[in-house]
């Protein structure tokens, strides 16, 4: 995995805060900082499984809640390809190419949608599966989400314990995995102001202290 961006230090700060309140306090501070995301570009290999074959595209997607630009870095005779994403409404560059992931009716969603699709889950989506997992050799925090309630398809990432960061994710509809995700990028380029003036504070005096490597040793 290529190197991916560390998440704002006030994510950490309201992770480590919760400690005495548990995963679920955990996953409840995880979502309050996606849904502070204003801007990110990101980058992954999506999988789509369907009708007994798998198609992997790349993509790199420039977020914004509002409306996201997603381009196609591979496979090669598809690179270049680009779409937008705002709202419900999904525009492709080309009239004559179709990324569509099938006929599945719960996620009739492109591939090229997933990264948006994800990012809305984690910052907006209600919270119906979480856990502590492996992916690799890294501790996760596993949450799954509900976008609409009732439509079958299900949000899952697996976010990295230390970093914070996702590692994988997947899109299921009505029990189906139909989109496996592998990142490879997520760098926050703005996010809004904390809402809790105390936590800010505490950031603030967390950042001006010493790092282990700048307190001088005892000796």
């Amino acid at each position: 995995m290529r190197k991916a961006w560390l998440f704002a230090p006030m994510l950490m700060l309201l992770l480590t805060a919760c400690g005495g309140g548990g995963e679920k306090d955990q996953a409840a501070a995880l979502q309050q900082q996606y849904a502070a995301v204003s801007a990110a570009t990101l980058e992954a290999d999506v999988t789509c499984s369907y009708e007994g074959e798998e198609r992997t595209y790349t993509l790199l997607c420039a977020y914004t809640p509002e409306k996201s630009a997603i381009t196609v870095l591979a496979p090669e005779n598809l690179t270049g390809i680009s779409a937008t994403l705002e709202g419900e409404t999904l525009t492709l560059s080309y009239d004559d190419i179709s990324l569509d992931a099938g006929s599945y009716s719960a996620a009739s969603i492109s591939p090229v949608a997933a990264l948006p699709k994800l990012m809305a889950a984690a910052a907006s989506g209600y919270l119906t599966e979480q856990s502590e997992e492996t992916v690799g050799e890294r501790p996760c925090l596993r949450l799954a989400f509900d976008l609409e309630e009732g439509d079958g398809t299900l949000y899952t990432t697996w976010f990295d314990q230390e970093t914070l960061l996702p590692l994988r994710s997947e899109i299921s509809a009505d029990g189906v995995v139909v989109f496996d995700v592998v990142w490879s990028r997520f760098e926050i380029t703005e996010s809004a102001p904390a809402e809790s003036g105390e936590a800010e504070e505490q950031a603030a005096e967390t950042a001006a202290q010493p790092t282990t490597e700048e307190q001088p040793s005892e000796d």
